[in-house]
């Protein structure tokens, strides 16, 4: 017997899991920027300490990870979930139909 309850539950359950790893992924990529910071800073230092150039790259850095911040805690997640289900549900029907289409046959 189709318990729909359970199925709601998967869902929340793979919602959630999705979303922690989203924001484990915007940690990764928090300390690799961080990382990636300091190691230009010390080449910058040691190379040409007379003119200091680490900060433009570390610049589109920071847009990066501004965007993955918006995309993971703003806006940008609820947009992504919702076309994802209008997607999901779409993809659903065309196989129902694909399926009843050869059954028919």
């Amino acid at each position: 017997m189709f318990d729909p309850s359970l199925n709601d539950r998967a869902e929340a359950r793979r919602r959630a899991t999705e979303r922690v790893r989203a924001r484990l992924g915007f940690a990764g990529h928090s300390a690799v920027l961080l990382a990636v910071t300091v190691l230009l800073l010390i080449v910058n230092l040691v190379a040409t300490p007379a003119f200091i150039w680490f900060h433009w790259p570390v610049v589109f850095g920071l847009i990066g990870l501004a965007l993955h911040a918006l995309s993971v805690f703003g806006y940008g997640l609820g947009v992504v979930e919702r076309w994802r289900d209008r997607e999901t549900l779409r993809e659903l029907d065309r196989m129902r139909r694909d399926r009843d289409d050869a059954s028919e046959l």
